[in-house]
């Protein structure tokens, strides 16, 4: 449950990986942010900026849904591609070296509908750390 903090904010707990947090930290002390909470303002400032202008697009479109992904999370990336194969028309996969990452783009034509529930549901599942649409 959210506490009520000063200026009209509220204090809310979310768990992170410890090595997100280090990032994070880092992150702070690097660019200059005052605190962690300014940096996560910021970060979801620009997630809500991207999925608003995602949710304009409408009608056709084409372009590519670029992923980077954790390759224990290859079989539901495949599920979910595999369901809209009807604006997927072509995929490039590739495994980098050593770190257990998977780098997936994919060729889309079709309704922006369909587009952006895939993207929706490839952005969300666990383990999927990059989801970026590019249109053409």
């Amino acid at each position: 449950m959210p506490v009520k903090g000063h200026n009209g904010t509220k204090i809310v707990s979310h768990s992170l990986p410890c090595s997100m947090l280090a990032d994070i930290d880092s992150a702070v002390e690097r660019i200059g942010y005052t605190s962690r909470s300014e940096l996560v303002r910021d970060a979801v400032r620009a997630f809500l900026r991207d999925k608003a202008e995602l949710a304009k697009l409408s009608g056709h479109i084409d372009g590519i849904l670029m992923l980077v992904y954790d390759h224990e999370s290859a079989a539901q990336v495949s599920e979910v591609r595999h369901r809209h194969m009807g604006v997927f028309k072509s995929f490039m996969h590739a495994d980098f070296d050593g770190g257990g990452d998977c780098c997936e783009v994919l060729m889309f034509c079709g309704d922006a509908e369909e587009v952006k529930e895939s993207h929706n549901q490839l952005s969300s599942l666990v383990g999927v750390k990059e989801a970026r649409i590019f249109l053409a």
